[in-house]
């Protein structure tokens, strides 16, 4: 069998998680849960499985230094630097175009680098799996879906299709509908049903089958990036790069892709990870809780009847006191204070627009 290889996407800004994120340090590389960043994390989960010669990370130019920093068992060579962003399936569409043009080949897992996940011989046994399955049948993706706890409208939601079967202990299901975001009544529903499963951002696939997929479901962004890759290895590379990449077309991966992949080609794996997404400050907090509904506090915090609020004292010795708060969130850090209700966290980049409006760049 094939060896496994691993590509990691840590481009990311985390702005809904400002101001614990910012453009100079993303949530996938400060400890927001535990000592250690979810980068750091993502790659030990790794480490036993998944050679570091054959480990690759997808990421912004400006954050090389800090991920070499946290992974420096990687090779330099293996990092895969976008000069500016253009939005997720630009990044994931250079990954593995660079990698074609390098020559590697094979079966790979590629998942962001900002999530944690508590149950890793759980993870272990899914990446198996999705390999196993894909090393039968290289022309289709596997998705690593996990079994949803609660109603978040922050998540993707993906639903189970027909069983086609198992393998070592672990059903596999068809692929028959894909939600991003839906609102928070329909993610009830879909909680209550059991047929739906989040998308966790870990698939399975091949180098093979990411490439064609591009070349067949976004071909103008495909064209764009071979151009670019087509300097890879020459003298001209950076400058091409720099050049060519700010008129790659923006789309998500989802829409580029995912929303597109024939049904056929999509299995879905049901797992319990433990997985979360921090994407935003309640998502965090959520991660935190040890019971729903519950207030979370960090750092030096006094507080007397709050409920479900997330209270984040980063201030050093300065004391946060809250009292009859509900569903708020309260992030003191020693340059911002910000205070958010949980239903407005999703909109956190209007605030930081206006932010930005009136002069306060620097603190972004």
């Amino acid at each position: 069998m094939r060896p496994l290889g691993a590509l990691l996407l840590a481009g990311g800004t985390g702005q809904r998680l400002w101001p614990l994120s910012r453009k100079n340090s993303p949530k996938q590389f400060a400890p927001l849960i535990g000592a250690k960043s979810s980068f750091q994390l993502a790659i030990e989960r790794l480490s036993s499985r998944i050679p570091a010669a054959r480990t690759y990370v997808g990421t912004n130019r400006a954050y090389e230094p800090i991920l070499r920093t946290q992974a420096p068992e990687i090779p330099a060579a293996n990092f895969l630097l976008e000069p500016c962003r253009r939005d997720v399936a630009a990044a994931v569409a250079l990954a593995f175009f660079s990698l074609e043009k390098d020559g590697v080949t094979g079966p790979f897992l590629f998942q962001w680098a900002d999530n944690y996940v508590k149950h890793t011989d759980a993870l272990e046994r899914a990446i198996a799996c999705g390999y196993a399955l894909v090393e039968a049948d290289p022309q289709r993706m596997v998705f690593l879906g996990e079994k949803p706890r609660y109603a978040s409208e922050n998540l993707g939601w993906i639903e189970l299709g027909e069983r086609l079967g198992e393998h070592a202990g672990t059903p596999y299901y068809g692929f028959r509908s894909w939600q991003y975001r839906p609102p928070k009544a329909r993610c009830e529903d879909m909680l209550a049903s059991g047929n739906f499963v989040w998308n966790s951002g870990y698939f399975v696939t091949t180098v093979e089958f990411m490439t064609a997929a591009f070349r067949r479901l976004a071909p103008e962004l495909a064209e764009r990036i071979l151009e670019i890759v087509s300097y890879r290895g020459t003298p001209l590379e950076r400058a091409k790069l720099d050049e060519l990449y700010p008129s790659v077309p923006s789309l998500h991966f989802d829409v580029a892709i995912l929303e597109q992949l024939p049904r056929e080609q999509a299995v879905l794996l049901q797992v319990n990870l433990g997985w979360s997404d921090p994407g935003n400050l309640y998502s965090l907090k959520e991660a935190l809780e040890e019971s729903p509904l519950a207030t979370v506090t960090r750092g030096a915090v006094v507080g007397r009847h709050n409920k479900d609020s997330f209270i984040y004292n980063l201030a050093g010795e300065r004391l946060v006191a809250a009292m009859g708060l509900d569903g708020v969130i309260v992030v003191d850090t020693p340059d911002v204070l910000l205070i958010v209700h949980k239903d407005s966290v999703r909109n956190l980049g209007d605030l930081l627009g206006e932010l930005a409006a009136q002069g306060h760049e620097k603190l972004l």
